[in-house]
């Protein structure tokens, strides 16, 4: 018992030598995610960020069927509020797609009106740029095939309702109920307001988008943080841990005194980067309505909530100062691990976007189960019990690492 307090306060006094340049480091990280996240507040608040999606229509407008369609797509549908539809020539459409002017182009045939009414099926080119996983290209890519979805299922439909009717009721004209058929449908699509009902939700989870990057920038901030304390980990000395380990102050002991100092130096981060984040998020006009009528008691609650997802980031940081011994392998595990985890996690950018696949891994990684935590208390949800489990294992992974150094006397790593 002794040589764990007399090894305790060793360790203490070496984070509290490192402790004014930790505290440096926090703040400046502090300020530059509080920065981030007023520039994306205002990116969505922008009215760039509530554009219309900009269509070209390239095609002849002087036949009737093209142009009503346009007409009918910008005055009676509600989609006039977030898609506009411009007639233009291929070239034109071409320049202002080649310039962002336009999200994408049409390519409507000659002839395309009237080879619908014989059955003759004519594809419309659909054209636009390599939009990525952005919002808008998202609403692009979902739009092409719902029309395209659309267009086809209504041909089927006519056309065997006219099949059907001239094989089965031959008094009937065929075409005139494919036309009648045709009206429905058109006027079932135009009229989507009485057949949805439209939601608006957040980020995930339905959170608000200033909540989400609430709990993203402070996982991501907890990742990074960990590499402001890499001397307080690549300084130790291992002939210390065999003379301790030899006294029978062992393994657990010794990555238990060394995790509990680590701790106190990022409650002590993590106050002060709370400190100034809710500073400049004041001055700046940064509000959480999830929080919103709490004051500075539900921040508190929050911050408090959210140590079991902070113990858990930082035992995943004291294992992966366990695998390494150098400084530059320290910083560069710790970096990759937080910029990929956060990456796959929704940390940068929210994960709903993300293919189903890149979902799944994220949620199960670290990083994800400490947003899960954090998004389950704003939410006012059970918090997440996976925390838990990732610290223990962390914590039992570095005991085992330390305790095969001190049986066999070498390193973890190569």
């Amino acid at each position: 018992m002794r040589t764990a307090a007399v090894y305790l306060g060793l360790q203490l006094k070496r984070a509290g030598k490192m402790l004014p340049r930790m505290l440096a480091v926090t703040l400046v990280l502090a300020a530059l995610v509080a920065l981030v996240g007023l520039m994306l507040s205002r990116m969505n608040d922008s009215d760039d960020a509530q554009e219309k999606i900009r269509i070209g229509v390239v095609g002849d407008m002087e036949a009737g069927g093209v142009a009503y369609g346009v007409s009918v797509m910008e005055s009676l549908d509600s989609t006039r509020f977030s898609l506009s539809l411009l007639p233009m020539s291929e070239e034109e459409a071409s320049r202002a797609l080649k310039s962002s002017e336009l999200d994408a182009y049409l390519i409507v045939p000659d002839g395309f009106v009237d080879a619908m009414m014989v059955g003759e099926h004519r594809p419309v080119t659909f054209v636009t740029r390599d939009v990525g996983a952005g919002v808008g290209g998202i609403l692009i890519r979902e739009l092409a095939q719902t029309v395209s979805a659309l267009v086809l299922e209504t041909e089927n439909a006519v056309y065997g309702l006219q099949d059907y009717t001239a094989e089965n009721f031959p008094e009937r004209n065929p075409y005139a109920d494919g036309d009648t058929l045709t009206y429905k449908y058109m006027m079932k699509i135009l009229d989507r307001d009485r057949l949805f009902q439209v939601e608006t939700v957040g980020a995930a989870d339905q959170l608000s988008l200033p909540g989400y990057y609430l709990c993203g920038f402070t996982v991501l901030f907890a990742m990074l943080w960990a590499i402001s304390c890499t001397p307080l980990f690549t300084g130790r000395s291992r002939e210390l841990s065999r003379l301790l380990s030899a006294d029978g102050f062992g393994a657990a002991g010794q990555v238990l005194t060394e995790f509990i100092s680590f701790v106190l130096l990022m409650l002590c981060g993590v106050l002060g980067a709370g400190l100034l984040g809710s500073v400049l998020g004041k001055r700046l006009g940064l509000t959480i309505p999830e929080l919103a009528g709490q004051g500075a008691a539900g921040l508190w609650r929050f911050g408090l909530g959210a140590l079991p997802a902070a113990l858990m980031l930082c035992a995943m940081a004291f294992f992966l100062f366990e695998l390494t011994d150098s400084t530059v392998g320290g910083i560069l595990v710790l970096f990759f691990s937080a910029v990929v985890q956060g990456y796959l996690s929704g940390c940068f950018y929210p994960s709903t976007f993300f293919p189903e696949g890149l979902r799944t891994i994220g949620a199960l990684l670290p990083a994800g189960t400490a947003m899960s935590h954090m998004r389950s208390l704003l939410l006012g949800n059970p918090p997440s019990w996976p925390v838990w489990a990732y610290f223990a294992l962390f914590m039992i992974l570095s005991v085992l690492i330390r305790e095969y150094r001190l049986l066999t006397g070498k390193e973890a790593t190569a």
